[in-house]
């Protein structure tokens, strides 16, 4: 537990600093550890894969973020991809929703842990939100009801309802 709040430390110094070179504003390092300290205190996940808490350093598309450098997969959630139709909507959504700096919890997928293209597959909660299920009820992606036999998130209210 040492070593992510390290990290999340780590990475909230370098984006500050990368921030304050493009002009941006920076954080003080009192609110890095307020914010070390809510996600600690916030970590409900189920099963027993990975669960952590990071900053979201990039958004890929739709679907896919970093968090802390890491490449972190929708389980159960699928956007267009960037080239295609709607796929530049449903990264801008996750954008908005979920902006870099933002404080994340991921959820791995227990029924999932191999992961695809070297990426975690979870459970992305960001401001108080599932964004796997953001997208689906913001009608800007679509279920991968191939893997409703396989994922742990399967059963979930939204996951039933969109077609689990």
């Amino acid at each position: 537990m040492k070593l992510l709040i390290i990290g999340i430390v780590i990475v909230v110094a370098v984006l500050g600093i990368v921030a304050s070179q493009l002009g941006g504003e920076t954080k003080d390092i009192d609110d890095v550890t307020l914010v070390v300290e809510e996600v600690n205190v916030s970590l409900d996940c189920m099963g027993t894969a990975k669960c952590f808490a990071g900053v979201v350093t990039e958004v890929i598309d739709g679907d896919t973020l970093k968090v802390n450098g890491e490449s972190i997969r929708f389980s159960l959630s699928s956007a267009p991809e960037l080239k295609g139709f709607g796929g530049i909507d449903s990264k801008n959504f996750i954008e908005t929703i979920c902006p870099v700096g933002s404080t994340v919890v991921v959820d791995e997928d227990d029924g999932q842990v191999l992961g695809s293209f070297g990426r975690i597959i979870g459970l992305v909660y960001c401001n108080d939100v599932i964004l796997n299920q953001e997208l689906l009820d913001a009608n800007l992606g679509y279920l991968e009801d191939r893997f409703c036999d396989s994922s742990e998130f399967s059963t979930t209210t939204w996951a039933v309802k969109h077609g689990c």
